[in-house]
Parts: structure tokens; C-alpha cells; sequence
């Protein structure tokens, strides 16, 4: 990851300096600067662990990221970190579990899991909206910190 991520660094860099060599007479058009969206503020998460079954919307899946880097939730929280469109959390009551997931303006999608040796609960896929929360139906005993009946 850390490779392609250079070459692309790289390769814009390149695109970067042909495109101030070329003068002011050139026919090319600059490329904008990008803007990054914050993960700061309330989204509405759906999560799936295993990937292979419906994700669940409830309030264990409501985050709220704070300007300071912490985030809470309804059963605690943690600390966040985001660099461009990539965003990382953690949980102070969950050790090892981490979400990871790329950021667009109003929406969020990643993948989370246990950093740490087997056992652990394993992995799965989320995404999350901005704005109001949908009527999304959660199944009864349904917990959705490890995706395991309650």
C-alpha cells in the first residue's frame, strides 16, 4: 500500500512540475486544489460484520466525531484520526477493534476489525450517512459492536 501510494505521490508531483514548466502560454488547465471533507460531526452508521449479511443501523451506530480527535457513541467512545479522505478510529471500551474507512462529503465507507491475534470476533464492512437517521429496522437481540445475538 505504502508503494502505490508513493508512485502516486510521485506521479503527481511530476503532473505538478509539467504543469508550472509549461508557462503561462499554455493551453492547460490547472488543476484545482481538492478540498477534504471532516468526518467531524454526527453520522448514521450501517455495519456488517462478516460482510455477508444485512447491515444494522441502530444507536450503537450513531458516531459523533468532536473537533478535538474523540468521537462518542451511546456505549462510550475513543479517539479518531484523519489524513485527506482517510479516516481511523478506535474504541476506549473495545480494545483492539478499529474502523477505517475513506471520506466523502456525506458519506463514509470502510472496513473495521480487532488489531490484535485471533481470538477475536473478526471483520466486516460499514457505511455511514450524515443528516437524519434513517428508519432502519435493527433485529431484536442484535448487537452491533460484534455482530453477535445479545
Amino acid at each position: 500500500m505504502k508503494t502505490i501510494l508513493a508512485a502516486l505521490l510521485s506521479t503527481l508531483s511530476v503532473a505538478g512540475m509539467l504543469a508550472a514548466q509549461s508557462g503561462s502560454n499554455s493551453s492547460r488547465t490547472p488543476i484545482p486544489a481538492t478540498t477534504v471533507t471532516s468526518i467531524v460531526g454526527t453520522w448514521y452508521g450501517f455495519v456488517a460484520w462478516g460482510c455477508d449479511s444485512a447491515p444494522i443501523q441502530d444507536d450503537y451506530t450513531t458516531w459523533t466525531f468532536n473537533s478535538d480527535g474523540s468521537w462518542t457513541y451511546i456505549a462510550g467512545g475513543g479517539r479518531w484520526i484523519q489524513v485527506e479522505g482517510m479516516v481511523a478510529w478506535t474504541f476506549t471500551d473495545t480494545p483492539g477493534l478499529v474502523y477505517t474507512a475513506n471520506v466523502t462529503r456525506n458519506a463514509i465507507n470502510g472496513m473495521m476489525g480487532y488489531a490484535h491475534a485471533a481470538p477475536n470476533p473478526g471483520t466486516g464492512c460499514f457505511f455511514a450517512v450524515r443528516g437524519q437517521p434513517p428508519a432502519a429496522a435493527v433485529p431484536a437481540g442484535q448487537n452491533t459492536t460484534t455482530g453477535a445475538q445479545k
